[in-house]
């Protein structure tokens, strides 16, 4: 473990010439020496302030007020000094029934007076090894029951910021770096280190993470790397801020065994939440295909519903009775009714788009599906802000599916808004992206609500299958399926949203190439 500059010995002699004599022989190894001349003094001391940093005691038999037996026992009884190495020291104990007095009450070792300075400091330097190897093996197993009290990798990287804590290091900074080599092992990306590593150390920890080489900066900082076998995760930053403590050459080997146990605590939280997942995704994919299997039935159950309506339809807009604004109604009717039929084959399975993708207006597209929620969208108050491209605005592609990614953004923006509020539409013609060898002209379609907006959390996870914020209506299907649209159509969906401030609302802005998808 880690030393102080000066290591606390507390020696108990009610004879302060005594006293003298093994200070002078102690201060010259380097120890500091705290006196005491009673076995209550002695206990007192133990009990101070900094008494903590005591981390021997050397024990004279017989003291005025109390056996140097009874001060041992109660040493090693207390929770906070049991395991403190006493070494007792009598003149008697060339006794073996004495010696036998001393080992009962606690004793680690005894030495009879009078001492040779050599053989005293070697018996010192041994009792303090071994309760330096004591508290090392109980500090390692407090660090790894900690490391694994969690699976949640970012719980687990705060837990090796703090273990190490204050036994080892006043400060620990963990580098995590990624590569194709530890693909399976990187933290997820919105994991980091809470601790900003000081600048000054950066350059030098990247460098151990690199080479997987230790490094002992100086007295105060040690720098080893975080690496399970040959995959390397990173590099750990023990620092001492305390100066009457110092890193030894030593403790670079327990610093190294130190973050094995964290590198492999990372590893098993970073495999964990792998498999979490995967989980995930098995049942998504179970989901998804619940989902297919019933919309395939329920297709196959309104397909032919579908057709009488169409026919029936088509009867009232070639009668010669219809007024012409009932004829244009019962128009957008069976075009909404051809999409409908559309997307309970594309249900079944076997749709056969039977003209393929087509040219179209997209101006045209958007403004008579607004013409369907119109009345809806008036109803609340909803000012329609157009700002259209000037004249056509042409693209192939199919213009079903085009009409269905803009219903969902419609709907979408009606849900968002509840009460008054402004919805802008906008469509333009974006030139070829110049460092695109290849590349053509796109079209731009944005819907622009001042609604509620959505929450940062849920933006990542809004084209997410079955995922909604609409508690009760919502299926969470119809983000995912226009992302798809789009998608198959060479193009892109984005969405930016504010829940506060001015900017309150939400953008989606989707991009489809002039001409059909490569």
């Amino acid at each position: 473990m880690i030393q102080p500059r000066n290591r606390r010995i507390l020696y108990v002699d009610d004879t302060e010439e005594q006293r003298y004599a093994m200070r002078r022989i102690l201060e010259s190894a380097g120890f500091t020496v705290i006196e005491a001349g009673t076995g209550t003094e002695a206990l007192r001391a133990l009990e101070a302030p900094g008494s903590d940093r005591i981390e021997l005691v050397i024990l004279d038999v017989k003291l005025p007020d109390m056996s140097g037996y009874d001060v041992c026992r109660r040493i090693k009884s207390a929770p906070a000094t049991a395991s403190m190495p006493v070494l007792q020291v009598s003149a008697s104990f060339a006794d073996p029934v004495l010696r036998a007095s001393g080992f009962s009450g606690g004793a680690d070792a005894y030495v009879a007076q009078p001492v040779h300075p050599s053989e005293l400091l070697s018996l010192v330097n041994a009792l303090m090894r071994t309760y330096d190897s004591e508290k090392t093996l109980r500090f390692q197993a407090q660090v790894s029951s900690r490391l694994v009290a969690s699976l949640n990798y970012e719980e687990t990287l705060r837990s090796i910021e703090t273990v190490f804590q204050p036994l080892f290091a006043d400060r620990c900074y963990v580098l995590l770096h990624g590569g194709a080599a530890n693909e399976d092992l990187t933290a997820p990306a919105d994991v980091d280190s809470s601790l900003p590593l000081p600048p000054e150390l950066e350059p030098l920890a990247r460098e151990v993470a690199e080479t997987g080489v230790s490094r002992m900066i100086d007295s105060a900082t040690l720098i080893v790397p975080l690496q399970v076998g040959r995959k390397r995760l990173g590099a750990l930053v023990f620092q001492l801020l305390d100066a009457r403590r110092v890193y030894l050459a030593s403790n670079l080997s327990l610093a190294e065994n130190l973050a094995d146990r964290a590198a492999l605590a990372l590893q098993n939280a970073s495999l964990y939440t792998a498999q979490q997942a995967a989980q995930k995704a098995l049942v998504q994919s179970e989901k998804l295909a619940a989902a297919g299997r019933l919309s395939a039935a329920i297709a196959h159950e309104i397909n032919n519903p579908l057709e009488s309506i169409t026919n029936l339809m088509y009867l009232i807009d070639t009668s010669p009775e219809i007024t012409p604004t009932l004829k244009g109604y019962v128009q957008e009717a069976l075009s909404e009714l051809s999409r409908l039929t559309h997307i309970a084959r594309q249900s079944l399975g076997f749709y056969r788009e039977l003209t393929g993708p087509i040219t179209f207006d997209l101006n045209e597209s958007v403004e008579s599906t607004l013409q369907i929620y119109l009345k809806r969208f008036q109803a609340r108050h909803v000012e329609i802000e157009r700002d259209y491209h000037p004249g056509k605005l042409e693209m192939i592609g199919v213009k079903g599916e085009i009409r269905q990614v803009i219903s969902n953004l419609l709907v979408n923006a009606y849900d968002a808004m509840g009460g008054e509020g402004i919805l802008r539409l906008e469509t333009a013609l974006l030139p070829p992206d110049a460092n695109v060898p290849g590349a053509q002209p796109m079209v731009l379609l944005r819907a622009t609500d001042n609604g509620s907006g959505i929450r940062p959390e849920n933006l990542n996870r809004i084209f997410e299958p079955f995922f909604t914020t609409k508690e009760g209506t919502g299926t969470g299907l119809g983000l995912w399926v226009s992302e798809n649209i789009v998608r198959k159509h060479g193009g892109a969906i984005r969405v930016v949203s504010h829940t506060e401030g001015p900017e309150r609302g939400t953008s989606f802005e989707v991009t489809l190439p002039v001409g059909p998808a490569v």
